[in-house]
């Protein structure tokens, strides 16, 4: 048997690791696959065994994998780093390390090919891992779970704990076999196969220590399955060697730490933070439409989009940004949030909202009528135009118009939260809505409408709510609304929620650990923002 990559003849006997492990002694010089020529690698990789700093992947080439049905856990270790995220639950997500965040990252071992990336950084910056302190310590359940800053937590191994609970990594000791050697990021990166073939995903752990990483990570992939490569700074982990040896391969040639498309994005979200991710639409796409249809795209671009969860004092942040047909979803005028009134408990407003409707239309249309059919299709059409009285999509855009809010208030005289619409699209299209509900007898919903001012109309379940909405304002300097959505001014689109507000008006409906949870937490807020062919987005958490 021999290895794929450069045809040699398998090692003698006795060199050979556990079955699809892809570890053991190490084989005579010359087997496994060559590094590209001229290459040094990364953070050390020397990519042969015959350098001092890397090992490809001790030992024979694997068997045919075996499906256990938990595949390869020494990868669901550091995906669960990535994407399991003990991250806020485990507590002293911060207290790990009291120094700045610095040395090599996962993107610089995984190839420039991928079309998704995500990763967790469990030793960020110093004034992330204080921040993230000072939000955790809002929460009185996560108090003694947090403890002191000065405490030296391992959020790797409330991660591993966690694993084996569920059945991996049996036989394994966190403190002899793993927290040796494993560093404090983890990076997991989807590629794509070849023609006609899935995507495959492989695992970026750090390493701390080459010659322990061998062997424990050989312990994990004998009782496990999967392969490892170890190079000086990552091991790079997946459920096969070919692709594995292919990832490493591809990133000794070009990292995704090099790619134009990952770095413009990265530049453009700013700080990484606690935790990353990226994906290449139009890649994944493409990926898409050949995993269902053999071959093509979808025929939908999507764009990439990057975004990074991280701390602004007491403040939770997910931060992002997109390119591409996403980033052309919004009208560049801003909203006008200054006309609403300041003791709303949740909002919505965006601008182009009409305009977005009717050009999205086609494609929601064509993608309907793919899945019930032409005649459901228009059949459906035909029940909400006699339900509603408005014709889609062109009256339903004439009544949002392309200044759009949709506010909530407190409970009515039933309980049911108070809801009105303000826009500066036709009230005419709103009287007609409400004319024929009103028309049709055991209708659930009631509806009035009420003039507003500069153009505008308010469309609400109630008229006292509705004369509220067309005449108040303020919620832009309040200081909840200013904490949670800090770049207001200058958004095309908005989301708030009062979360304080929420607590004391439907607070009787929680649970007590629910509202001593909840009671910690301020306001929840989204804003979006275009900029040609670019648009960012922020979502911010904010605490009492």
């Amino acid at each position: 048997m021999s290895y794929p990559p450069n045809g040699q003849p398998a090692p003698p006997p006795g060199h050979g690791g556990p079955a699809g492990g892809g570890f053991g002694p190490p084989p005579p010089q010359g087997y496994g696959p060559p590094a590209p020529q001229g290459y040094p690698g990364p953070q050390g990789y020397q990519g042969h065994p015959a350098g001092p700093a890397y090992s490809p992947g001790y030992g024979q080439p694997p068997v045919p994998p075996r499906r256990t049905g938990r595949g390869a856990k020494v990868a669901a270790f550091g995906a669960a780093g990535v994407l399991g995220l003990g991250l806020l639950g485990g507590g002293a997500v911060f207290a790990y390390s009291k120094v700045n965040g610095s040395g090599p990252q996962p993107e610089e071992a995984l190839p420039g090919n991928a079309v998704a990336f995500a990763k967790v950084d469990l030793d960020p910056s110093a004034d992330q891992k204080i921040d993230a302190y000072r939000f955790l310590r809002k929460f009185p359940d996560a108090k003694d779970a947090v403890g002191n800053p000065a405490d030296d937590a391992d959020l790797r191994k409330v991660i591993f704990e966690g694993i084996q609970k569920e059945g991996g990594l049996e036989g394994l000791s966190y403190d002899s076999d793993v927290e040796p050697w494993l560093g404090d990021r983890f990076g997991v990166a989807m590629l794509a196969g070849g023609e006609g073939e899935q995507p495959t995903g492989v695992v970026a752990l750090a390493v701390t220590d080459t010659d322990k990483a061998k062997a424990g990570l050989a312990k994990a992939t004998g009782a496990e399955g999967g392969y490892c490569s170890v190079g000086d700074a990552f091991a790079i982990c997946g459920q096969d060697q070919a692709v594995v040896d292919k990832a490493v391969n591809d990133a000794a040639s070009g990292s995704l730490a090099d790619s134009a498309n990952f770095a413009d994005d990265m530049k453009a979200l700013g700080e990484d933070g606690l935790m990353t991710a990226w994906v290449d639409g139009d890649a994944a796409s493409k990926i898409a439409g050949a995993a269902m249809m053999g071959g093509g795209s979808t025929g939908q671009s999507s764009g990439r989009v990057a975004m990074a969860l991280r701390f602004d004092g007491p403040t939770l942040e997910l931060a992002g940004t997109a390119s591409g047909q996403q980033a052309g979803m919004l009208s560049d005028d801003d909203v006008s949030v200054d006309s609403l009134p300041s003791d709303a408990t949740g909002v919505l407003s965006m601008r182009g909202l009409g305009p977005a409707v009717k050009t999205m239309w086609g494609d929601l249309e064509k993608q309907a009528k793919g899945v019930v059919g032409d005649d459901q299709w228009q059949s459906g059409l035909d029940e909400a135009r006699t339900a509603t009285g408005l014709s889609l999509p062109d009256d339903l855009a004439a009544l949002l118009g392309d200044d759009t809010s949709v506010v909530m208030g407190g409970p009515a005289a039933d309980g049911v939260p108070k809801i009105a619409l303000r826009s500066n699209g036709e009230k005419a299209k709103a009287d007609t809505l409400v004319s024929t509900l009103s028309g049709q007898s055991g209708s659930p919903l009631t509806l009035v409408t009420k003039d507003g001012s500069d153009g505008t109309y308010v469309l609400a379940t109630e008229g006292g709510y509705a004369s509220h909405v067309a005449t108040g304002s303020g919620l832009g300097d309040s200081d909840a609304f200013e904490d949670a959505v800090p770049d207001a001014d200058d958004a095309n689109a908005v989301a708030y929620v009062d979360i304080e507000q929420v607590v004391a008006q439907y607070g009787q409906d929680m649970d007590d650990e629910a509202k001593r949870n909840l009671g910690g937490l301020k306001a929840l807020g989204m804003s979006a923002s275009s900029d040609g062919d670019r648009s960012d987005f922020r979502v911010r958490l904010t605490t009492r």
